[in-house]
């Protein structure tokens, strides 16, 4: 599904070629020099699933993006199978206050917290990620039906705690699906766990 699908990314290529149509039409939203960032976190194994908008792009990532290593080491994110990427220092500064779990240190964090984005590509100002762009993209859509297909009924049974951040529109999320395994931030504006949510993970964690 969404890793046989980025599987198809040309090396070092931050645009797939099934997106790249819809992309062109867009090109002044995103930031297209960086890499694809649907999935930050080890996706496939990560207990909990954080599920956010689009990654977020500051003037202070230039000097990150443009560093070869770093670029290595973030197109490998996403294949869904590294640690959330705490050497980049403003991610490390943006996930920590928002996925912090109570009695775990932050490498302990990085490992068992993954953030899926819906939509792949960097912009500055996601206000302006429409639902006709999303609803054409065809990343977007494989990220949705990973959501629904696998990561939502791996919740339902247990297996998995999703959190909600933000974007439950963009995902075809609606709260009738919370349940002790599903849950939606109060606030999605800033995307914090909370400690209401960090409690109930943490209660789930300690009974697997």
């Amino acid at each position: 599904m969404i890793f046989k699908f980025w599987a198809n990314l040309p090396y070092k290529e931050c645009v797939h070629p099934d997106d790249k149509e819809v992309i062109e039409k867009y090109k002044d939203i995103f930031e297209l020099h960086v890499p694809p960032g649907h999935i930050n976190g080890n996706l496939k194994t990560a207990p909990v699933i954080a599920l956010f908008l689009n990654p977020g792009f500051e003037n202070e990532d230039k000097q990150g993006f443009e560093d070869e290593s770093c670029r290595t080491l973030l197109f490998e994110q996403i294949k869904g199978e590294s640690d959330f990427p705490l050497w980049f220092k403003r991610w490390r500064e943006w996930f920590l206050p928002r996925a912090r779990l109570d009695g775990m240190t932050d490498e302990e964090v990085a490992k068992n917290v993954s953030i899926f984005n819906v939509c792949s590509y960097a912009s500055k100002d996601a206000k302006q990620l429409k639902p006709s762009i999303l609803n054409n993209l065809p990343s977007t859509q494989v990220a949705i039906d990973y959501l629904h297909q696998v990561l939502i009924p791996q919740a339902q049974r247990g297996e998995r705690f999703i959190v909600v951040c933000r974007a439950a529109w963009a995902w075809k999320l609606d709260k009738s699906i919370e349940c002790d395994t599903i849950k939606f931030v109060k606030n999605p504006r800033g995307g914090y766990f909370g400690p209401e949510i960090r409690a109930q993970i943490k209660e789930w964690l300690n009974s697997k």
